[in-house]
């Protein structure tokens, strides 16, 4: 008995815990949390703060939930999205309505009702989380400036939120177990904290973020970090190094911050004798200098440090005496505290591979190869690009520079290219091709001087002279053309490719055919090198430089007109199938009515669809004839996923969607086709009025031709590189099934996450004798290139697993901008002007409607009439439900984008470039959209 009582005492009061206990595990009080605990008790100032641990919740779940839960998780498909989200939901419901356990929350409420008065945050820290690598968007919930009365029930709110929708497909793609606690990743534990009422905030880098070096850069602004995070303004810099001395100081205005007000963060517009002031001074520089050391030193790497300033003076905009590095009798009532917020590794890889002194660019991935992608994928196209656009391409042209130059880099799930081999690329364009679009690719300090720097026009002159000899196909008149015969021929073999058995071929044979299918489709990289990096941008960027100094086309109506309705659109025309589609099933009400019955479509598997889709004849027969045409397609270049033709769930869902409107947008093809010939008129009509008009006009139409040629070049390109890549996935998956099949790896898809090096590894003339050695070592191989050095002699399913737990970390959200030596930064910064939001002016209109933030192609099915379509970015497959929309805001994206160009054909004002659009602004909030100026207004 008395030692049942010491046990029950020993547990009693173990929910709670207090920040600044010592040696506190990971897996008592989650990644977040356990750094902050470990900083204060370290001694540096952290707000006030208390954890709500793993037990608690543990206790909660396994006491009251657990064999519920279990059930749901057992009743979950996660091969479908509607299945996740479903049961999911259902998870999250029984938490938020079953009562605590009386022990438990006695203990809590204590602990809340024991805070002083103000506001809180509440914020979930999983165990699960890396924390290594910091610059992950948390998966679970979290909320700001919570009175004290709220905070228990937003406690519970981030229980539930361990059971969003895309933690748990997660959890379970990275093997992680969503119930057992006592496993070392799961769990969550809760962090209630002080909020900080910031007079000035920032953050410190104790490593040079832009170049690596061993400096110390401070970042800071008026009121709350927010202003930063989110890009309202350009922070002031201070370069220092580590003994102090100010190496750089860059301050700039500062018209707008954030500040907490009646518990709310509230953008606020600062003095104007304060904007243009220094944020920070000497003493408070130096303060941070040396606290970002002590930080350095306490976690023994390079930290990325979070911190606020409160100020006993709450004029602190109008105290000049915080500014003044002399000291006065006030100085001691008006000394700041700072606090620090969090501190986390600057994300970076620590291998001397990364300090390669390049500068990566996402922003032109955004535009080409926006997807996330696999390593196979990462080797499948990036060799080509690498290979035939940069590498030939460049000898061919004369471009010395970069004729051997690595171009692509994939980190993060994302692919980036050299910024280096496209500024050389660029200096061979005339000035008034450096567009804003093209110079985004760039940090902001670069952007001047690339658009500055002198045009090197003998060296475009001879590269075209030297393509005229050496590949005649890349002369503009004749680039298309040579496709389309390229096409022509390549369709011959993919049909000759779709009659194999590709089960009945030996591995020898199987790496043979996916040989000569790579090889047929090197002709498709030599012309995109012309059609799409030169031809295309060169072409619209001259006649959208016309139309602006000669008709004074300002906000791009005129050029949007001349770009629509062109023929032989391949999306263009896939989306006019769609819309037929949905017309017939319109047309037919016992199919219409059985369809709009079902709730989620995805769910179903193949069997039912099909009986589903036969039983119409005529909707049948249309519905295979799109697979025959379309089936080659997907929602992604990515060719892990299925395409349409092994997913016809996806497309009758899209068909579902368009049929609740009536929209015929074969019709509005039409329509487009006349508008374009009558803008066409009026335009060249315009021109030959002007001072040497018939020449002007004679050459504005001669481009205008080119221009509308490669603009359907750029599109079409993508509708033939979907045929290459189906076949080359169909290959991928049988040798994925037979390396199953052997035990090398688990899941015929794991094939996706080994590079092209390991795999044909197995399918070499002699694969059983390198099978025998490799299972003789567990599975252990020579790692390529591509991976991390100093990793040999790790197993190949553990590296697998490895890869695929970053891939599905960060399919779902956009890394920085940039990289340089490993340290990832963002220098795009969004403006605002009341409530505007700046970006980029991609399609001419003004559209006011309701926003509707759409993460992913499988939340499309959401969308409703007239809806403001608010994205990360577009895929040709997105566009077929373009015909809804009323307006297109997306995060990345130029005006050639897949999603620009679309817009335009329908005559959807959009804006692109809007940094952090799908967080900025809220489904249901009604916004207006000028695609004239690229502004985005709340209304």
């Amino acid at each position: 008995m008395i030692l049942w009582a010491m046990i029950i005492m020993a547990d009693k009061g173990s929910y709670v815990i207090d920040l600044k206990e010592k040696d506190l595990s990971i897996e008592k009080i989650g990644g977040k949390a356990r750094n902050l605990s470990k900083m204060s008790f370290a001694g540096f100032n952290i707000p006030p703060a208390f954890i709500v641990s793993v037990d608690a919740y543990d206790s909660f779940i396994k006491k009251e939930l657990e064999g519920e839960i279990s059930e749901i998780l057992d009743s979950i498909d996660f091969e479908m999205e509607d299945s996740i989200s479903h049961g999911c939901l259902s998870i999250r419901n029984i938490i938020k309505s079953e009562e605590l356990p009386s022990d438990l929350f006695l203990e809590i409420n204590n602990n809340i009702m024991n805070l002083p008065d103000g506001y809180y945050a509440v914020r979930s820290s999983a165990v699960a989380e890396d924390l290594e690598d910091a610059s992950f968007a948390g998966q679970l919930d979290s909320f700001l400036n919570i009175k004290k009365e709220n905070i228990l029930e937003k406690i519970i709110d981030c229980w539930a939120s361990y059971w969003n929708d895309r933690a748990v497909k997660y959890r379970h793609d990275s093997s992680i177990g969503h119930l057992d606690t006592e496993l070392t990743s799961a769990g969550i534990a809760v962090l209630v904290q002080k909020m900080v009422n910031a007079d000035i905030s920032g953050v410190t880098f104790t490593a040079n973020p832009v170049n690596g070096r061993n400096e110390v850069v401070i970042e800071s602004t008026w009121g709350l970090g927010e202003a930063i995070a989110s890009g309202i303004v350009t922070p002031d810099i201070f370069v220092l190094n580590r003994e102090g001395k100010l190496i750089e100081k860059n301050i700039k205005t500062k018209k707008k911050g954030y500040f907490l007000i009646n518990g709310e963060n509230t953008l606020t517009t600062i003095d104007k004798a304060d904007r243009d002031e220094s944020s920070l001074n000497n003493i408070i520089l130096k303060e941070l200098l040396e606290t970002g050391i002590e930080l350095e030193e306490f976690f023994g790497v390079p930290q990325d440090i979070e911190w606020a300033i409160e100020c006993e003076d709450r004029e602190l905009n109008n105290d000049r005496e915080l500014k003044n590095d002399e000291k006065s009798d006030n100085d001691k009532t008006k000394k700041p505290t700072i606090y620090i917020l969090q501190s986390r590794p600057v994300t970076t890889l620590t291998d001397d591979a990364e300090n390669d002194d390049i500068l990566w660019t996402r922003a032109y991935g955004d535009e080409y190869w926006a997807d996330a992608t696999t390593p196979l994928f990462y080797d499948v196209m990036g060799k080509m690009l690498t290979d035939y656009v940069n590498h030939e391409g460049a000898r061919i042209m004369g471009y010395k520079e970069i004729t051997d130059s690595k171009l692509l880099k994939l980190h993060k799930s994302r692919v980036y290219f050299n910024s280096w081999v496209l500024e050389k690329a660029f200096s061979y364009y005339p000035k008034f091709a450096r567009s804003k679009e093209l110079l985004n690719y760039f940090p902001l300090k670069d952007q001047e001087r690339i658009s500055e720097y002198p045009s090197i026009l003998h060296k475009t002159l001879l590269s075209q002279i030297l393509v005229a000899i050496r590949d005649p196909d890349g002369m503009m008149h004749r680039t298309d053309k040579a496709y389309r015969e390229w096409a022509h021929g390549f369709m011959k073999k993919c049909r000759s490719f779709d009659e194999t058995d590709l089960e009945a071929l030996d591995d020898v044979e199987l790496l043979s055919l996916y040989n000569d299918i790579e090889t047929a489709g090197i002709k498709h990289y030599q012309l995109i090198r012309y059609g799409m990096v030169s031809h295309s941008i060169a072409t619209n960027l001259m006649i959208k430089n016309w139309l602006v100094e000669w008709l004074e086309d300002n906000d791009g109506t005129l050029y949007a007109g001349l770009i629509s309705g062109l023929d032989d659109n391949k999306t263009v025309e896939m989306n006019i199938h769609f819309s037929d589609l949905a017309k017939t099933l319109r047309e037919t009400p016992n199919l219409s009515l059985k369809i709009g019955s079902i709730d989620g479509i995805s769910s179903l598997d193949e069997s039912e669809i099909n009986e589903i889709i036969s039983s119409d004849s005529s909707f049948e027969k249309e519905f295979d004839q799109f697979i025959n045409d379309y089936g080659h397609r997907s929602n992604t270049r990515e060719i892990m996923y299925p395409r349409w033709g092994e997913d016809k769930a996806y497309v009758l869902e899209v068909i579902k969607l368009l049929s609740s409107s009536d929209l015929d947008l074969r019709k509005k093809e039409l329509e487009s086709r006349d508008n374009r010939s009558k803008t066409g008129k009026e335009v060249l009509s315009r021109i030959k009025k002007q001072r040497w008009g018939i020449f002007k006009a004679k050459l504005f139409g001669m481009v205008l031709n080119l221009a509308q040629t490669y603009l359907t070049f750029r599109e079409n390109q993508r509708f033939y590189l979907d045929h290459l890549l189906f076949r080359q996935r169909l290959m991928l998956l049988e040798m994925g099934r037979r390396l199953s099949l052997r035990e090398i790896i688990d899941d015929r898809d794991d094939v996706f996450f080994l590079y092209e090096s390991e795999l044909f590894a197995f399918f070499d003339i002699n694969p059983s004798s390198l099978e025998k050695s490799l299972k003789a070592e567990l599975n252990e191989i020579e790692l390529n290139e591509n991976t991390v050095s100093g990793m040999k002699g790790k197993k190949l399913k553990d590296k697998i697993l490895k890869r695929k737990k970053e891939f599905y970390r960060y399919k779902s959200s956009l890394p920085p901008k940039f990289i340089k030596n490993g340290i990832e930064f963002d220098d795009t910064v969004t403006e605002y002007n009341q409530n505007a939001v700046y970006g980029a002016a991609a399609s001419p209109g003004t559209f006011v409607g309701v926003a509707r933030v759409v993460e992913s192609i499988e939340e499309l099915s959401q969308l409703e009439d007239n809806e403001i379509l608010i994205t990360s970015n577009t895929d040709p497959a997105w566009t077929a439900v373009f015909s809804k929309v009323g307006g297109l805001i997306t995060e990345t994206g130029g005006i050639l984008s897949h999603g620009a160009v679309i817009s335009r054909e329908y005559r959807i004002p959009a804006v692109t470039a809007v940094k952090g659009a799908t967080k900025i602004f809220k489904t249901g909030e009604m916004l207006i959209v000028n695609g004239n100026d690229g502004v985005v207004y709340k209304k």
